[in-house]
């Protein structure tokens, strides 16, 4: 008797899941499909300009963008300069978001596509508001369905947020991440070649510099005793590296933290041009944080201007092996004696 309940009882589970499938799949039949060309969002588009604020909420993750000077910021950052074109394509992706079919209106089916309650973490509400707080624009997004529509195109479930209505729309989204994730993460890119002298200072005082007169000539050590064997070119060129190309890996406004006095490593880059990039680099300890100053003269005055106005109300956690470079001493440089 017990084991015919029990299989009455699994044949019961399947048949509501594939109840459920055919539910979520067919779709809501009392719903007619949208016209082809139909917004999700409609009149998005033609206010695109007038947008000041976009805030993206999954779970307990919220990210909240803000059009500064015409350039979005990421405000859980201070106001940081967002990845400008993520947000953009992101823009046009809501702008040109089309329905396609109506799927479940069901409450207890939306998780199937992705589409619950965003505090859950599965879904992503999107809002968009202009200048003077009015919305523009929100929906939900749901699970992607990728190369599912007609002519092999991405597909994605969303809805609105007052509604239960489930759609299939064409589209696709990348909205993983938190406020880290959003940000304009390039801090600076002074290639290496540029490069013609490096001073590096550590927290005791004790500094090196590396240095060559022409691009096509390898860094030396200045004042390198007559007994001292450097290490091979590429050794001494590294640190001239430590700003080519060097991204964020956090950032925060220089003036919630002052760096510490003691223990900071300080670094110098002179470049051909005339461009000066001076860093602080905090002590180990309290991780790689770093602050900027820049300079310079003549043909570099107008991008030291740029950069400084950019860089300076700012301090930058770099990566731990652009953090190595800069803390490179004399010591580092050569090899070991009698070698």
């Amino acid at each position: 008797m017990r084991r015919r309940s029990l299989i009455a009882l699994l044949v019961a589970s399947v048949a509501a899941a594939a109840l459920a499938a055919v539910v979520v799949g067919r779709g809501d039949r009392d719903v007619s499909p949208a016209p082809r060309g139909e917004r999700a969002l409609p009149g998005f588009a033609d206010r695109l300009a007038t947008l000041d604020f976009l805030r993206l909420r999954r779970g307990n993750v919220t990210v909240n963008l803000k059009r500064r000077d015409g350039s979005w910021t990421v405000v859980e950052k201070g106001g940081y300069p967002a990845d400008q074109e993520r947000v953009r394509k992101l823009l046009l992706q809501l702008a040109e978001l089309e329905l396609v079919e109506p799927k479940t209106d069901r409450p207890e089916l939306l998780a199937r596509l992705d589409l619950d309650d965003p505090a859950n973490g599965k879904s992503t509400l999107v809002v968009a508001g202009d200048r003077s707080g009015a919305l523009v624009g929100q929906i939900v997004i749901g699970r992607r369905r990728p190369s599912d529509i007609e002519g092999g195109e991405e597909g994605v479930y969303v809805r609105k947020p007052d509604s239960d209505q489930a759609w299939l729309a064409r589209g696709a989204f990348v909205l993983g991440g938190g406020a880290l994730s959003w940000l304009d993460r390039r801090i600076i890119d002074v290639p290496a070649a540029r490069v013609a002298a490096v001073v590096l200072t550590a927290p005791d005082g004790n500094a090196v510099v590396v240095a060559r007169g022409s691009a096509d000539q390898p860094f030396a050590i200045d004042g390198l005793a007559a007994d001292a064997k450097p290490k091979p070119d590429e050794a001494l060129a590294a640190p001239a590296g430590a700003l080519e190309a060097l991204d964020l890996d956090d950032v925060e406004p220089a003036s919630e933290e002052p760096m510490p006095e003691d223990g900071a490593t300080s670094a110098a880059f002179t470049t051909f041009d005339g461009l000066v990039v001076g860093l602080r680099l905090s002590p180990p300890d309290k991780g790689n944080w770093l602050t900027i100053d820049v300079t310079g003269d003549g043909k570099s005055e107008a991008q030291a201007k740029a950069l400084s106005a950019r860089l300076a109300p700012w301090r930058f956690a770099i990566p731990a092996a652009r953090a190595k470079l800069l803390r490179t001493t004399l010591n580092d440089l050569l090899l070991p004696r009698g070698s």
